[in-house]
């Protein structure tokens, strides 16, 4: 039994071992640039959350906003703010 095999001119094979290092390497990079926009300033919050400064402030206050403190400087985790979005928000 004979088989041909025709693959258009631009596509590239490649093992297995190649094909994972290189999604890893692509994941990665991903992660690394993800990583600087992950947490948040009150600022960036507002504007995530499309809300004014002095709102974000009175959330804190009232401790509705998950927000984490070092010092005098508050600072935001993105994906507690979108967990937050999501147990309440109204169904």
């Amino acid at each position: 039994m004979n088989f041909k095999l025709e693959l258009p001119a631009d596509t590239i094979l490649v093992n297995r071992t190649e094909l994972i290092d290189a999604i890893q390497e692509v994941v990665i990079g991903v992660q690394e640039e993800n990583a600087s926009e992950e947490i948040m300033t009150i600022q960036e919050a507002a504007e995530y959350l499309k809300v004014s400064v002095p709102t974000i402030r009175k959330l804190i206050s009232f401790n509705e906003l998950p927000y984490f403190q070092r010092g005098q400087v508050i600072r935001f985790n993105r994906w507690d703010i979108k967990e937050w979005i999501r147990t309440n928000s109204r169904q």
